[in-house]
């Protein structure tokens, strides 16, 4: 799927390995697609986002729900001047934590929510393919 040029460059080219999830031999017009093992690479995909989003857990903060989690990083990450010091090198070392902070915290969960929403256009392709196929053979 290339773009025109006044669009924009095309995509890149992407070769997926021999043995991404899913992919099974070659049917004679390309690579066979095993829609139940990409389901189930989906299905392991959202359980490492929902992971990673973290929950409330019972009897603590509402900030802390384990390593790595974006509740964590907003908690964490949120030092800057007033928490480094008062002296130079304190004051500008907070200054550029503040700046990081307010880059890397939304564009962790942006991130999150672009691998949800290709999961969802992959999993929408794959029912639209086998409506289609259902509807064929009729």
């Amino acid at each position: 799927m290339s773009q025109a040029p006044e669009r924009g460059s095309p995509p890149p080219e992407l070769e997926l390995p021999r043995d991404f999830p899913g992919l099974d031999g070659d049917d004679g017009g390309g690579p066979f697609v095993d829609h139940g093992e990409v389901r189930r690479a989906i299905r392991d995909l959202r359980a490492g986002i929902t992971a990673l989003r973290g929950s409330t857990l019972p009897g603590m903060s509402a900030t802390w729900t384990g390593p790595g989690t974006v509740n964590e990083v907003s908690y964490r990450g949120n030092v800057g001047r007033e928490q480094a010091g008062s002296w130079d090198a304190a004051d500008a070392f907070g200054g550029n934590i503040e700046q990081a902070y307010a880059v890397f915290g939304p564009s962790y969960e942006r991130l999150m929510e672009y691998v949800e929403n290709w999961a969802d256009a992959v999993e929408q392709a794959i029912s639209n393919y086998e409506k289609g196929q259902r509807d064929s053979s009729a």
